[in-house]
């Protein structure tokens, strides 16, 4: 619900929304209460004030069924044995679902944990802009300031594994989160003949701070005050969390434009980041840009159906700080040990210092097109770039001698190439019919250029030069042996190898099969992204459809290796398995703990088309005169995530967990009224 107003000299909003949400996973519920007041005012001519706020209440209350846990030894409900009995004899939730293999919590337990998380969040834009004396020259003051706090209290009883195992389990989590915006922007506009200048200068500040505190508490002499029973736990282990990052920023931008036909900017900026080393903090990353408007020339005057054709150029050069606060620093980590029936302090390293870590930095090409034509009836861009990064923030793989394996460094060079292209049209445009479409589509190629100066790979780290940057890396799964004749025929094969067990390709060709016959199997990110939307409009009714995809790329399908074994402790995908007896026609390796003992994984084409959105909403007329002051009100359907189309046969071609919530289809039916 909102309502806004205003006159000449002021304008406001409020708004206040209410969402609850149920997830997929029983208990996994959300809600969510939001108010957002916003107020411009003009207090006189020289001086203009405003705030945009938000302040909201997040409930997330309640610990959904297991998925997947990793703390579960079961695995979850995705995993877990289907032949077990979750419930017990008077219907409550049994704390083993299978009693003979206690190792295996009862993924339906957390809904016997109480537990409450509450998140509150203010968020509030806040500027006040200034006319100078001088013509055209304008000053803004710009602050944001974001505070967030979360609370949180668990508590697993004896009714639950893990409180039965541990008499009772308390957690409490309290985090606060800080963020402090603030923008001194200068801006000055001139135009004088066919000349315009704009400058613009900027000094900014950013400060983020994170404090966490966690208490966890065990042995309880009983359930009944659940989580306020702390200082009756005869284990208790705190931890916390800090840190403070600052970012200064300073920037001068020229803009300049001849006859609206030739412009150019160009840009400065000098960035400072407080996790980098003391004395590489700082980086300069200077920018160009020009623009050519061909459309307005004289000799594109007889081409009546172009409306825009416009060329884009810019080179430059971009920073990057996204690691941590104290990444430069050497760190250690808390480890208390028993001396006796004493324990003492310890401490373990857990990173190296690194003086000279600073701004990854990314040199840019980018060469574009917008253009249109009849009337803007079609119009779009294409774009190409071409992007060098070098002095990447990536963690090099080092000698264990050192009691850490690897270390933060700005290393090696990447290069990215890509073409982009976005179209819209008007197809029909007729007094009873409309039909538009966007088309946009994107292909990009990535590579390793260098690693460490050396020019040799980092087979730990699956990085090799002359190739993208996130690959599969592993042995070739080649099918199975299907007879005792086939393993004989084969000159890699040991002695070990049975029918049923799984082959692999030996690539280089010497008759053995080891770490060298490791090869790269597709790529992780895609090579083609695409979406495309049509909507049709007939008198009061709108359709939307809107689908998307990708192609290129090759996604493990952790799903082919969940086998159930002998000791039937898993449940599985149904597989085509093969058996001497019974399937010896099956295309699956054998159900046995020792058919994959090499660990060959399944690689699998993860390219996919999906109907992400199909909308349907009707406009009422409402010119008439009505009680209620209705000025227009619109009733729509909304149908999200319909169906994908695709090859791979794991749960989402999209996700990065196999094993996790599925992607939901939605509905919505919504009604717009405003008076």
């Amino acid at each position: 619900m909102s309502i806004s107003g205003g006159s000449e000299k002021a304008s406001f909003y409020l708004g206040a929304t209410y969402l609850d949400v149920s997830g997929i996973a029983v208990n996994d519920d959300f809600k969510r209460y939001t108010l957002r007041p916003n107020l411009d005012v003009e207090v006189t001519p020289w001086l203009k004030i405003g705030s945009s706020s938000q302040l909201s209440f997040q409930d997330r209350t309640g610990l959904p069924v297991e998925f997947s846990d990793s703390r579960n030894t079961g695995g979850g409900a995705n995993f877990f044995n289907p032949l077990t009995k979750p419930y017990n004899p008077d219907g409550s939730i049994a704390i083993y679902a299978w009693p003979e293999y206690n190792q295996a919590r009862n993924p339906l337990s957390p809904l016997l944990v109480d537990n409450y998380d509450y998140g509150y969040r203010v968020f509030s834009a806040n500027y006040a802009e200034i006319k100078l004396p001088l013509k055209g020259l304008t000053y803004k003051f710009n602050t944001g300031i974001e505070f967030e706090a979360n609370d949180r209290k668990t508590y697993y009883g004896r009714n639950t594994a893990i409180g039965f195992q541990s008499g009772g389990t308390a957690e409490t989590y309290h985090s606060i989160e800080k963020n402090l915006t603030v923008e001194n922007i200068l801006n000055y506009s001139k135009t004088f003949g066919s000349h315009s200048l704009n400058f613009t200068g900027l000094y900014s500040s950013q400060s983020n701070v994170f404090d966490r505190d966690d208490l966890e508490g065990q042995n309880f002499p009983s359930d009944v005050l659940t989580n306020y029973q702390m200082s009756s736990a005869l284990l208790l282990q705190p931890s916390s969390t800090y840190f403070k990052q600052n970012l200064l920023s300073q920037m001068i931008r020229v803009n300049y434009g001849f006859n609206s036909k030739y412009l150019l900017t160009m840009t400065a900026r000098r960035d400072g980041f407080s996790g980098f080393g003391s004395g590489t903090k700082y980086g300069v990353f200077p920018s160009a840009s020009l623009g050519w408007n061909v459309h307005k020339e004289n000799f594109m005057r007889n081409l009546s159906f172009v409306s825009q054709f416009k060329f884009r150029a810019s080179y430059g050069l971009n920073g990057n700080q996204g690691v941590g606060s104290y990444q430069s620093l050497a760190r250690l980590s808390y480890r208390p040990y028993l001396n006796g029936t004493t324990i003492l302090a310890g401490y373990l390293p857990v990173s190296l210092a690194n003086p000279d870590l600073g701004w990854e930095s990314t040199k840019s090409l980018n060469l574009g097109l917008d253009f249109g034509f009849f009337e803007g009836k079609i119009q779009g861009s294409i774009d190409y770039y071409q992007n060098r990064t070098f002095d990447l923030l990536l963690n090099r793989t080092i000698s264990p001698t050192h009691g850490i394996n690897s270390i933060l460094q700005n290393i090696g060079e990447t290069q990215n190439n890509g073409i982009e292209l976005g179209i819209n049209s008007t197809n029909i445009d007729g007094p009873q019919l409309k039909w538009t479409t966007g088309f946009n589509i994107s292909h990009n190629k990535n590579s390793i250029v260098d690693l460490y100066g050396d020019g040799k790979d980092d087979l730990a780290s699956r990085w090799f030069i002359g190739q993208p940057i996130r690959v599969n890396f592993n042995l070739l799964y080649d099918g199975i042996f299907k007879s005792q004749e086939e393993i004989k025929a084969t000159p890699w094969a040991a002695a070990t190898d049975k029918p049923g067990y799984v082959k692999v390709v030996d690539v280089n060709g010497d008759n053995l099969i080891n770490a060298f016959d490791r090869t790269i199997i597709g790529q992780l990110d895609p090579k083609l992204i695409w979406g495309l939307t049509n909507t049709f409009s007939h008198k009061g009714f709108t359709l939307m459809i809107f689908i998307h995809g990708q192609r290129g790329v090759t996604k493990e399908n952790p799903l082919q290796l969940d086998n159930v074994f002998t000791d039937v402790a898993r449940n599985t995908i149904n597989k085509d398995w093969w058996s001497a007896d019974k399937n010896p026609n099956g295309t699956h390796f054998a159900n046995d703990a020792n058919a994959n003992y090499r660990g060959v994984n399944f690689y699998e084409d993860a390219s996919f088309l999906r109907i992400k959105d199909i909308s349907l909403a009707y406009n009422f007329s409402n010119k008439g005169k009505n009680p209620f002051g209705v000025q227009s009100s619109k009733l729509y359907f909304t149908a999200r995530n319909l169906a994908t189309f695709t090859k791979y046969e794991g749960l989402d071609p999209e996700f990065t967990n196999q094993y996790g919530i599925p992607l939901q289809r939605e509905w919505l039916v919504g009604l717009t009224v405003g008076f």
